[in-house]
C-alpha cells in the first residue's frame, strides 16, 4: 500500500518534535536549577499561559482578572509582548485612560486589553523584566499580570496561572509539531492554578488526567459570556433575540476559531457561513472586499466577526454597513476569585 505524502510526513512529525521537546526541557531545567535565574521584582507577580499553542482565551481572561484585581483595590499593570507589532522597543500601550498608539504600533491584544480595561497600565515589550520594571517605578502598579507568560520564566511569579482549552482533548496532544504542545507535560508541575476556558463543566475524563499528572493542582472553571453584539458603522447595541432568524457570514483570525462559530451557532438558528485566517491575522482592503461580496454571493445579511479582528483592520477602512462585532468575555468563577485572593494576601 503506498502512503501519501501527507501520511508520510506525519509519520515523521514525532521525529521532528524530539530536538524541539528536547530544548524546551533543557531551558526548564536550567531555571528549575537556578543555573538560569529569575528575576524577582518588588510587587506580585500573576502569569496568565498556556502550554498549547493556539488561542486558549488568555485575553479575555487577562481582562477579567485585570478588572477583578482592580475591583479589589489594586493599581494594575499588565505586560504583554504585542505579537506581530511594528518595531521591538517598549511601548507604554494605556496609562488607564484607553490606548495612546495605534493597533500596529502596539499589536493587537495589548489594544483590546487597553480598550476594555479601565485604570489598568499596558506595556507592549518583549523583555517582560524592563516592562515590569516600569510598571512599578514610573507608573506605581501594586500587581502585575503577565500576559502569556507561562514558558518566559526569566520574570519570576508568584501565581502561575495556566489556561487549558476546554475543545482540546489532553489524551491526544502532543510536543509541536507533532501537536499543540510548547513543552511536554512536565512543564504542569509550575502551575499554580489550572483554568479550563469557555466551559462551566469540566469533562471527567479531563480531570481525572491532570489529577494523574498533578493530584494537587487545583481545577477551576472560566465559562464564555457574550458581552454585547454592535453594529460597527454606528457602535449601537443589537438584541441577540434581533439576530436569531438572520443569515449571517462569519469569519476571523483566531487561535481557536471554532470556538468563535460555536459562539455564533449559540444565537442565530440559521447555520452561519463561515471562512477562517491564521491567528493575528491583519487584514488587506481587498480581503474585506472579497469577504463582503462572499456575504452577498451566499444571501448572508449581516458580515460578523470579534473585537480582537477588527482592530486588525487596515486604516482608513471605509465603514461596513451590515458588519457585527461581537464581545466575548471569560467570566471568572467565585472560588478561582477566592482562591487568587487567597494566594495574594499571604505574599
Amino acid at each position: 500500500m503506498r502512503l501519501s505524502i501527507k501520511a508520510i510526513f506525519k509519520l515523521f512529525l514525532p521525529i521532528i518534535a524530539f530536538p524541539y521537546m528536547i530544548a524546551t526541557s533543557i531551558i526548564n531545567w536550567l531555571y528549575d536549577k537556578n543555573i538560569l535565574k529569575a528575576e524577582k521584582l518588588s510587587v506580585p507577580v500573576i502569569s496568565v499561559g498556556n502550554i498549547t499553542a493556539g488561542g486558549t482565551g488568555k485575553t479575555p481572561f487577562v481582562i477579567s482578572l485585570s478588572i477583578f484585581l482592580q475591583n479589589s483595590g489594586y493599581k494594575v499593570g499588565i505586560i504583554s509582548r504585542g505579537y506581530r507589532r511594528k518595531g521591538k522597543d517598549q511601548i507604554i500601550v494605556s496609562t488607564g485612560k484607553g490606548p495612546l498608539v495605534s493597533p500596529h504600533i502596539s499589536g493587537d491584544e495589548p489594544q483590546l486589553i487597553a480598550c476594555k480595561t479601565k485604570d489598568a497600565v499596558i506595556i507592549a515589550d518583549r523583555d517582560k523584566v524592563a516592562a515590569g520594571k516600569t510598571a512599578i517605578e514610573k507608573y506605581n502598579c501594586a500587581i502585575l499580570i503577565i500576559d502569556d507568560g507561562y514558558q518566559h520564566r526569566r520574570l519570576s511569579r508568584d501565581v502561575n496561572i495556566l489556561l487549558w482549552d476546554s475543545y482540546s482533548n489532553p489524551y491526544k496532544e502532543k510536543v509541536l509539531p507533532a501537536g499543540k504542545l510548547r513543552e511536554s507535560l512536565h512543564g504542569l508541575k509550575r502551575a499554580s492554578l489550572l483554568v479550563f476556558t469557555r466551559t462551566d463543566t469540566i469533562p471527567d475524563n479531563y480531570k481525572r488526567f491532570f489529577r494523574e499528572k498533578r493530584p494537587d493542582l487545583k481545577q477551576y472553571c472560566s465559562p464564555i459570556s457574550i458581552e454585547k453584539i454592535v453594529i460597527a458603522s454606528s457602535g449601537n447595541t443589537l438584541n441577540l433575540e434581533d439576530l436569531k432568524e438572520l443569515s449571517i457570514f462569519a469569519f476571523c483570525g483566531l487561535g481557536n476559531p471554532q470556538q468563535f462559530f460555536d459562539t455564533v451557532n449559540i444565537f442565530n438558528s440559521s447555520k452561519p457561513i463561515t471562512k477562517k485566517f491564521h491567528d493575528h491575522h491583519k487584514y488587506n482592503e481587498k480581503e474585506i472586499a472579497s469577504l463582503i461580496e462572499d456575504a452577498k454571493s451566499n444571501n448572508c445579511g449581516y458580515l460578523i466577526t470579534t473585537e480582537k479582528d477588527s482592530i486588525n483592520f487596515p486604516e482608513g477602512l471605509p465603514k461596513i454597513d451590515n458588519l457585527l462585532l461581537i464581545g466575548i468575555s471569560l467570566e471568572i468563577e467565585e472560588n478561582l476569585k477566592k482562591e487568587i485572593s487567597t494566594i495574594i494576601s499571604q505574599l
